[in-house]
């Protein structure tokens, strides 16, 4: 049986990834939805600030179990990785319906939910990547567009929930509702399937070894080769695609001296600095719109449309990576800035038309940089490092979450503006995307030269 590549199956598998990433990511911006209720539940007895840390943290356990997803997920495959994923996400929504204090919350929901929206999201994003080729960014970008079609389809089926059966009653629910998505991870089909009979193909050219990326040499490596493992009675199809078997041990291994890659380095300090001003943008807008004096009602239904425009937009994103108009990083720092030009607008204009300039920015390209990280790394480490990458990245990723809240606090806290607090955010994000323009330029010079970029 030939693989399918960007054809076929792999169409299926994207479209359940897509799912993935809705239940995972897109939940995950609907906290909000279930923190009222939790409010309203200890009212009297924790301060709302003490059960904001309760949200808070599950996202700094996203982080944290980053590494520790991207080793499970290499070492049981995509499909088991998903079921872990989703059942953990069972375990955190039963787990703060009967939590009696906050300590139990943290112990029950955020740690159990921080592993899962993990696993879950970073399977949905690599699952297609063996079964595409020449559209490989596109399906990205589809996959994550499950994170805006999640932010606007389940605020008002947790807000149903809890109006119809109480707060223990719709966490249950909604914890059952994501047991059905394991109908959805078992098409994840490993690429074994189609595999009878062994075949050696070279390293693909320009991706590093286990060997350079431990030595922090990363030099280009099309002369050397590596044996791998991909079965298949149709050669050509195989050579279409050779990063196809992702259950190959030889080559889909996790290296956890990735983090000492300059490449790798770069990336991540631009991505570390760009969430100390992002990852409080859709906690700020609100605010902020209300300081400047309009409805609560509006600025929910403005919200709620940010996550259709992500859609498109993400989509769109992915369809350019793959025209390879510009390289990917390139793309990757035109959006970081463009994220912080956006809510800089926001700023200065400070009434209805900036909240909606913001709200365009955050969700067109702010958020889009997420689904261009995966293709990033991919482009300047190869396939074999994009799963290490990505889990070792996130681990100060989630330290910058943390401190921006405090940040975001103090500044508020001293100047009790919220237009304060989005200049220095725009601020943050425009300077991180600076951290890349050093190599942008190096390699715009020396494509200039008509010598090849490092």
């Amino acid at each position: 049986m030939s693989l399918p590549i960007d054809r076929g199956w792999a169409w299926v598998v994207v479209t359940a990834c897509t799912a993935l990433f809705a239940i995972s990511a897109g939940a995950g911006k609907c906290q909000g939805v279930i923190m009222v209720e939790v409010i309203d539940k200890f009212q009297g007895v924790y301060k709302p600030s003490s059960l904001l840390w309760v949200f808070m943290s599950t996202f700094i356990f996203d982080g944290l179990f980053g590494p520790l997803a991207g080793y499970l997920m290499l070492k049981i495959g995509h499909r088991w990785s998903a079921f872990l994923g989703l059942f953990s996400l069972v375990v955190g929504n039963i787990g703060l319906a009967y939590a009696p204090n906050i300590i139990a919350m943290i112990i029950c929901h955020s740690i159990p939910t921080g592993f899962g929206y993990m696993l879950t999201s970073f399977v949905a994003i690599m699952a297609s990547s063996p079964y595409f080729v020449e559209k490989k960014a596109l399906a990205v970008g589809l996959t994550t567009t499950g994170s805006g079609i999640g932010a606007f389809a389940i605020p008002p089926i947790l807000r149903g929930l809890f109006d119809a059966f109480g707060f223990s009653g719709a966490l249950l629910i909604y914890g059952g509702f994501s047991v059905q998505f394991m109908c959805l991870a078992a098409l994840l089909r490993p690429i074994s399937y189609y595999t009878k009979k062994s075949k050696k193909l070279p390293t693909p050219a320009g991706e590093l070894t286990d060997k350079e990326v431990a030595s922090g040499n990363v030099k280009d490596s099309t002369d050397q080769t590596a044996e791998t493992d991909v079965d298949s009675p149709d050669t050509r199809e195989i050579e279409r695609a050779p990063s196809a078997n992702t259950e190959n041990k030889a080559k889909e291994k996790f290296n956890w001296r990735v983090i000492l890659v300059p490449k790798m380095l770069m990336i991540t300090m631009c991505s570390v600095v760009y969430m100390l001003g992002f990852s409080v943008t859709y906690t700020c807008i609100p605010a902020f719109a209300r300081e400047c004096g309009i409805s609560d009602n509006l600025v929910s239904i403005l919200m709620a449309v940010s996550g259709a425009i992500e859609i498109p937009c993400r989509i769109g994103n992915g369809w350019l990576a793959d025209r390879k108009i510009i390289t990917t990083t390139a793309q990757f720092a035109i959006c970081v800035f463009l994220a912080g030009f956006f809510c800089l607008l926001c700023a200065i204009v400070s009434n209805l038309a900036g909240i909606i300039l913001a709200i365009i920015g955050v969700s067109a390209v702010g958020s889009s940089v997420f689904s261009l990280e995966p293709l990033v790394f991919r482009e300047l480490l190869g396939d074999s490092h994009v799963t290490s990458s990505l889990a070792m990245q996130a681990v100060p990723q989630c330290v910058s979450f943390a401190v921006s809240t405090l940040i975001t606090g103090v500044i508020y806290d001293r100047t009790g503006s919220w237009r304060t607090v989005f200049y220095c955010i725009s601020a943050i994000m425009m300077v991180s995307s600076t951290i890349t323009w050093p190599y942008l330029f190096n390699n715009w010079y020396k494509g200039r030269r008509g010598t090849t970029p490092p």
